[in-house]
């Protein structure tokens, strides 16, 4: 068979390799950041971290999937598709630009969230005129093209935010109202962006994944209408109005409860024999009851905004990107050597023994980690940067066998 590499594949194959460096180096950042003096409080370093998880892996890997999931969910052919794929790599260049910049000179870490605000902004727009194709389908695709409208919208306000916040750190003068904007950048980010469209899509995913999907019909709708209030409500509460915080934590607590149910019984339920995602999925759900706890404390006053982050972000959400890398991930693989209309389980081309050390690794990293935040203990911090470290390392060996197999069997 011979292949060829310049066809339009369904998920850039670029960008989740983008995604998966920015996690591999996501882990140094944490051990650099765990030996420097502003270990405990929101440096540069903090900074760098949060974004090359938040912004290089989850969201990189998320846009990149969206190429397929928007088309694929609502039935409409993409609408101004080379500006969504060419933001995607201007993307890429911002979110490099940017992490950079606040390692080596904070100065211009305006320049980074310029551009990646223009990437998101040139994504949107392709994605917004594709789902309003949507709007005049059938009312299931209808739905999901204003969830997924509502989601990007998110992610829009989540970069507009954090191109102010970063001007302000480079030393351009802006508002004095803007000092009150980290607590809502993050958790339009962590909860209006990236939660809102992983509750959404693994509504679908799942059941790939497991075999299997929810019995509790309308489940999705009710964790999908209350996250999205309740982080309208928590962010504008943390922008200024203090008696919507609360409220707003509550329905999100409310969701969150109701999809790690909801989770756990379909992955309880479970059928296809593929047990690795299906561990993730359910890893990502645990760290996500953790992440709420946290938030909570958190907003009650205690010291635990930096292990709060890290739990949604490298738990919670990590771990559900993970899951689906061990799925959507290596289907892609498959697909780009074996052609779009293959069916080879991702299983038969996987070590399942790195694919458990690596998901081993992860949980004890995070585990680590996040006590280490807790405590303020330099070594876990560090021990659990060494763990993460070595979990990716061996996720890479992995996929590399997967590819080796693949190929193997295109031949």
């Amino acid at each position: 068979m011979v292949m060829v590499f310049t066809r339009r594949h369904w998920i850039p194959p670029g960008a989740l390799l983008f995604a998966q460096l920015s996690h591999g180096a996501s882990w140094p950042i944490l051990a650099l950041g765990a030996l420097s003096a502003s270990a405990w409080s929101l440096g540069f370093y903090a900074i760098a971290w949060i974004h090359t998880v938040a912004l290089g892996w989850a969201t990189m890997a998320a846009l990149a999937v969206l190429l397929h999931v928007v088309p694929q969910f609502t039935d409409v052919r993409w609408r101004y598709e080379n500006l969504a794929r060419r933001s995607v790599f201007a993307f890429a260049l911002g979110v490099a630009l940017f992490v950079a910049a606040l390692l080596l000179r904070p100065s211009a870490i305006a320049w980074g969230a310029a551009l990646t605000l223009l990437a998101v902004l040139g994504y949107a727009f392709a994605a917004f005129a594709t789902l309003a194709r949507a709007l005049n389908g059938e009312r299931l695709e209808r739905a999901i093209a204003r969830a997924l409208g509502t989601t990007l919208l998110f992610l829009v306000l989540t970069a507009l935010a954090g191109f102010a916040l970063a001007a302000a750190i480079a030393g351009y003068p802006v508002p004095a109202w803007m000092a009150s904007l980290p607590a809502t950048h993050a958790s339009l980010g962590m909860f209006g962006w990236l939660s809102l469209l992983v509750f959404g899509v693994s509504a679908r995913t799942v059941r790939p994944i497991t075999g299997d999907k929810s019995r509790f019909r309308g489940a999705h709708i009710a964790v999908g209408s209350l996250a999205l209030v309740g982080v309208a409500l928590l962010a504008i509460g943390l922008a200024g109005v203090p008696p919507l915080v609360w409220p707003g934590a509550g329905l999100l607590g409310v969701a969150v409860d109701i999809y790690a149910f909801d989770m756990v019984d379909v992955v309880r339920r479970a059928t296809v024999p593929h047990r690795v995602p299906q561990a993730f999925l359910l890893a990502g759900v645990t760290w996500l009851v953790c992440g709420a706890v946290l938030g909570a404390g958190t907003l009650a006053g205690k010291p635990w905004e930096l292990a709060y982050g890290f739990v949604i972000l490298a738990g919670w959400i990590g771990q559900m990107v993970d899951a689906h890398v061990y799925h959507i991930g290596v289907r892609l693989l498959l697909t780009i050597y074996l052609g779009d209309d293959d069916e080879t389980r991702p299983e038969r081309v996987l070590d399942g023994r790195l694919s458990w050390f690596s998901f081993g690794a992860f949980q004890i990293a995070i585990a680590s980690a996040a006590i280490g935040l807790l405590t303020h203990a330099a070594a876990l911090l560090c021990a659990g940067a060494a763990f993460g470290l070595l979990g990716w390392l061996a996720m890479m060996l992995n996929l590399v066998a997967a590819r080796n197999a693949a190929r193997a069997l295109a031949a």
